[in-house]
């Protein structure tokens, strides 16, 4: 196996340490080597004592009249990717979770699926001077939850989302990516738009640690509890998010990885503001 394939292979199984379903997930530019994969099943949890409604930021107490102090959500479910070639590269998502809002506010489901397709346009171990680009198209299946709820989860849409994700490797031990989105739903959700950076350092041979920061914003105009809501536009309404996130990887073998983040929501606009998002997974490259 020659450096690219190696740091390659690497790369990817790195990049699976992070649950993929988790709100604060980022996508990686690099793809895996043609034939081969990783598949990745993890947890992720995440807990708030406050939300913003509208911009104004609330504790759950105040929002649900004392029927609840906390918002609570779970997840837990399997990611995979595949290189189709040496420029292409298909992945997945499948997970189910659950909400609770003390007496207030509940729901499960199956979450949204994500399938994309990954299209790696520059290679930065073809062409040093420049970085690793690749261009992704999503196509998202709505879950079988109930999308009209304070306790949601998710869009309860069907749609796509396209994004431009750029990396480089500065040094076997340094590399840094980042990328910017679009997605595009039904139902009337508006359309959004994020964005995220991210850097990783490897401290051993074993153990990668990352940092980064996301953002995603809906264009609507409705805010909640604002002129012309009811619940039902909950889908509708102009969130933002705003996430720092931690994570850690650990190469238990040369295929096989163990994985946490932790986040936490720094900003956003009618939606909840978690204090924590904590996610564990596992990896096993093929």
């Amino acid at each position: 196996m020659n450096f690219k394939s190696q740091s390659v292979r690497a790369l990817a199984i790195c990049a699976a340490a992070i649950p993929a379903f988790a709100q604060a997930q980022s996508v990686s530019p690099w793809l895996p080597i043609p034939g081969s994969g990783t598949v990745s099943v993890g947890y992720v949890g995440q807990s708030a004592d406050a939300a913003y409604i509208g911009s104004t930021q609330l504790p759950v107490s105040a929002i649900t009249g004392g029927a609840a102090s906390k918002y609570k959500r779970s997840s837990y479910g399997v990611n995979f990717n595949y290189g189709i070639s040496d420029t292409l590269a298909v992945d997945g998502t499948l997970a189910r979770g659950n909400t609770k809002v003390g007496a207030a506010d509940n729901d499960s489901g199956l979450l949204d699926t994500v399938v994309g397709l990954n299209w790696r346009v520059l290679d930065e171990y073809e062409n040093r001077s420049a970085p690793t680009i690749t261009l992704r198209f999503s196509a998202i299946f709505a879950g079988d939850y109930d999308g009209a709820k304070l306790a949601a989860l998710g869009k309860d849409a069907n749609g796509y989302s396209l994004a431009a994700i750029v990396g480089r490797q500065f040094s076997p031990k340094v590399r840094a990516w980042g990328g910017i989105g679009f997605e595009n739903r039904g139902r009337g959700v508006p359309n959004a738009l994020s964005y995220d950076a991210n850097i990783a350092f490897q401290v051993v041979p074993a153990l990668d640690l990352t940092a980064g920061y996301a953002s995603k914003k809906y264009d609507g105009s409705l805010d909640i509890g604002g002129a012309g809501f009811t619940p039902a536009a909950f889908q509708r309404v102009k969130e933002e998010r705003e996430v720092f996130k931690l994570g850690a990887s650990y190469a238990i073998a040369g295929n096989q990885s163990i994985g946490v983040s932790l986040a936490k929501v720094i900003g956003g606009r009618n939606t909840v503001k978690d204090d924590r998002v904590f996610g564990v997974n596992y990896s096993f490259g093929f």
